[in-house]
Order: structure tokens, then sequence, then C-alpha cells
């Protein structure tokens, strides 16, 4: 028995001069632009063979094809820096943009090289930077093929950005309803604090984007505080949440967010276990939301304020920072994100609730601590901690101020330096340590204000956004507390962006 596969003779000639064509293209995506995973699903096209009587077995999978010319996958701003990356046995002098729906080539330029690596294999830098007009390109490079489209506009990111704004919500939402329903332990504690905290931060230092997301525009003066209800709205949700796992005797805070649900007895609450790093970030976490939020609602705010008071005092009662500290890195060093060791979250809720009440008892602990402090290896809220000391407009010692500046201004310039050797121009390729590095960053370009911070932010968010070895979005599926750090990243690029846009308009309009 013969079985056939009928093909369309009119499209054979044109198949079989495909094929031929290909055999004489060379880099792995030939002189055809990479479209991405949704843009390569075509009508599927079936060749007619003869099969014997046996049912064909298409079940192998076909290993994904990757371009050697690297680009930020969803594209730059027309202002910013714009760099491509190309890696191969063999480089090309030249690269070309071209138009995507034309194919008109728009701008040409030399490969810059890097050395050599290990492996043979070499790296060059496609550096695009005077290409503004706005529109969809892609790049080609004899011997090495086409990138994958990309675009050019001052929207170039809002999709994503709410995109990340979507996901903060259902993923929170899910796992706030699935420990309702059957009392499974979904996050930790100290992971909403660290996601409520960095969208904070976002939004104090940098509000234009998150006052998009969550809100109606931009806000009505300089101060991030006159706008921006929806966005406290949606974190309210997060702030019940965190309120309701305070223990009501004590005032510590239970490591896991599930803690406050179910109908537990009273043996197994008992059995919840309340954690000194959990309680050290509610404490600052609250206060911090108390602070920001109390143009809108000043009995909430004081409720959050009040809460995170007796949460010090619960941290009083425990060991101090003589004690605990190196065993708490151990533990932090476990959980990833740099998320913080007792001592640097005490900081951060002393920092934060002295802003927010100027009780000179906090101030009192910050300065007899603060040896200890600065010579903590640096953490997210002792990061958290340091801005928020720098930039109260309470009583502050100056020394200590200059101590925290130079600290910060010196990691800030280590990683510059770091990123600007690295083959991707970041430190290092695990996409925890590209977060981390440019959390610092955008904390300490808030404080110091530094352009060149934010290229390098830029450039750390190209290669999160597809500009890496793999050509994929990292990390693939970001939790809750990544796709805040990702929006508060976004949040200094558009900054940016606004800034020079203001620049221009009033240059243009001297003119």
């Amino acid at each position: 028995m013969v079985k056939q596969f009928k093909i369309n003779k009119k499209k054979f000639p044109r198949i079989a001069l495909a094929v031929a064509m290909s055999l004489f293209v060379s880099g792995c995506a030939g002189n055809i632009p990479f479209m991405g995973g949704e843009q390569n699903k075509q009508g599927e096209m079936v060749l007619i063979a003869e099969t014997l009587g046996l049912e064909p077995d298409f079940s192998y999978e076909r290993k994904v094809e990757k371009p050697h010319i690297q680009t930020d996958r969803l594209g730059y701003l027309p202002k910013s820096a714009k760099t491509a990356i190309i890696q191969g046995g063999e480089l090309p002098q030249r690269f070309q943009i071209m138009e995507k729906d034309s194919g008109k080539c728009v701008y040409e330029g030399e490969v810059r090289r890097n050395e050599e690596t290990a492996s043979g294999i070499f790296t060059g830098y496609c550096i695009f930077t005077e290409l503004e007009e706005e529109g969809s390109y892609y790049i080609k490079c004899d011997k090495i093929g086409c990138s994958y489209y990309f675009v050019i506009g001052r929207d170039a990111y809002l999709e994503k950005e709410l995109e990340l704004g979507s996901m903060i919500e259902e993923m929170r939402s899910e796992g706030a309803q699935k420990a309702q329903q059957d009392g499974e332990a979904v996050s930790r504690t100290e992971d909403i604090c660290g996601t409520v905290s960095c969208l904070l931060a976002a939004y104090e230092m940098y509000p234009g984007l998150l006052l998009e997301i969550w809100g109606d525009g931009k806000p009505e003066s300089d101060a991030p505080e006159a706008g921006g209800e929806d966005f406290f709205r949606m974190l309210r949700k997060e702030t019940d949440w965190l309120l309701s796992l305070q223990d009501e005797v004590t005032g510590g805070i239970y490591e896991n967010a599930d803690a406050a649900f179910g109908e537990a007895d009273g043996a197994q609450k008992a059995e919840q276990e309340i954690s000194e790093e959990a309680t050290a970030a509610f404490a600052g976490t609250m206060a911090k939301y108390s602070y920001l939020y109390q143009q809108y609602d000043l009995d909430y705010a004081n409720t959050c304020l009040k809460a995170a008071a007796k949460a010090w005092r619960y941290l009083s009662g425990t060991q101090g920072p003589a004690g605990g500290i190196e065993a708490g890195r151990e533990r932090d060093e476990e959980k990833g994100f740099h998320t913080g060791t007792p001592m640097s979250g005490r900081f951060y809720a002393v920092s934060e609730l002295y802003r927010a009440s100027n009780e000179k008892l906090y101030h009192n602990y910050i300065l007899q601590n603060q040896e200890l402090l600065l010579g903590q290896k640096e953490d997210f809220y002792l990061l958290m901690g340091k801005v928020t000391y720098l930039s109260t407009r309470r009583d502050v010692d100056q020394e200590l101020c200059g101590l925290i500046m130079d600290s910060l201004m010196k990691e800030a310039e280590d990683i510059t330096a770091r990123t600007k050797a690295g083959l991707f121009l970041t430190d290092g390729e695990s996409s925890d340590d590209v977060l981390w590095n440019m959390t610092v960053m955008a904390l300490a370009n808030y404080a110091i204000m530094n352009h060149e911070y934010v290229t390098v932010i830029e450039n750390n968010m190209h290669y999160l956004l597809g500009r890496n070895a793999e050509a994929e979005f990292l990390p693939g599926k970001p939790e809750c507390r990544e796709a805040a750090a990702e929006l508060l990243l976004f949040s200094v690029i558009e900054a940016e962006r606004e800034i020079i846009e203001a620049s221009e308009a009033e240059e243009s309009g001297k003119d």
C-alpha cells in the first residue's frame, strides 16, 4: 500500500528555489531576519512522500535556531545609547541597519571588535546611537546573518512595563486566594515586603512610570505624593495582608505569608515561626508605606506606622546587633536576591521609622551602630536604609551622610567598571546578579544623579531583554520580586527619557 501526501505543483518551484538558496547563505539566520517564536508560526507546508503504508513520525524536536546578532528584543529609546552584539568565529567589518517594511538600509557602521575568547569566538559591537528615527528595524551583517526585528520608539518598553504590572497583581492575588483556600505556603513574608518596598522606592524616586501603569498620568506637582492613589490602592492589598501577619501579643511577624490564613486553632497558630528578618522587613516596609500614603488616608497610614513601631519593639527585645549577624548572612545567601541580614533589616526599619515619626530613639540607634552598619556587606534592605537616611528631611549626622554617600559611589563605580569590561556589557550573566547590581545603580543614581549610571542600567536591561548569548528574555518567568525590580529599572530609564525630552523642548523654545 502506498500513501501519498499531495503537493501544490505551483508552489513546488518556489519551495525548491528557497531550499537551494538556503544552501548558499551563511550564519544561522542567513539573510532573513529572525522574527521570534510567535511570528515564526506560519502555515504548515507538507511535502508529498510515499510512505509504503507506514505512518510518518514527526515527534522529534528541532533545535531552535538563534541569531548571532543579539539586540534588545523590544528595542531602544530614540535618544538612548544603542548597541547590538555579534559573535562568531569570523566577524564582518561592517553592519547595516535595515528598515523592516522596505528592506532599505538606513544606517551603516563599523563593527568594533573585542578580543578572541578561549573558545575561539570573537565578539563585536554594532553601535548605532545616531539612529533616532522611530520605526521597526533589523541588523544585517555579512558572514553572520540577521538579527531579530526591534523597534526604536519612545514607547518601546511600554507593553512590557504594563505586562509586569499585571503580572505583579495577578501573582499576588492568586497567591492570597490559594493560601486562603488550602492553607498552602505560597510565599515568604520577607519576599512580599521586598516587592512592596521595591515598588515604593520606584514610586518615591521615579514616579512617572508607575503613575502611568496605576494611575491617570503624571503627578500634579513635583512631589510624588501628589498623584498615584490607584497605585496605593493596589498596594493596600499587600499591606492589609502584611498587617494580618503580625502577632497580636509580641508584635513579631510570621515568616510564612500563609500564617494568618485558614482556620488554625491555637496550637497550630503557636507552631508558626516568627522571624526576626521578616519582622525587620515588615517594620521598614510599613513605615515607608505610612510616610508616602499619609496624604490619602491618614488613619490607615497611622495604623501602618503603629504596626511598624510595634514590630520594632519586638526587635528591641531580641538579640541586638552584637549577635546573630553572620548566621543571618549565611541564611540570606541561600535565599538569593541579596535580601538582607537581621542587622541590615534593622537599619532599614529604623531609617524609615525615624523619617515617618521623627522619634529620636530611632536616630540614636543608627548613630550608636553606624560602624557595624557601614561594615556590613551591601544588601537590599541595607541599601534601602542608606538611601532613606540620605533623603530624609529630619536632622541627620552630616559625617555619617558623607560616609554613606562615599560607600554608594564606590559601589556604583565598581559595578560600572565591571560592566564595561563584560562581553555583554554586564557584570556576569546571571539574571539575579544583573537585577541586584542594577538595583544598586538605580538607588545610587537617586542619591548621586549620574547620567552614566542610567546608561549602565540601560545596557543591563538590554541584556535581560534579549541582548544575551541565548537571545532570550531573562528571567524567563519572573517572580513578583523580580518583576518589581524590573519595574524599578524601567522607571529609571523612563525618568531619564522624560528629562531629555523636557531639556530638548526647552532648548527648542529658546530658538
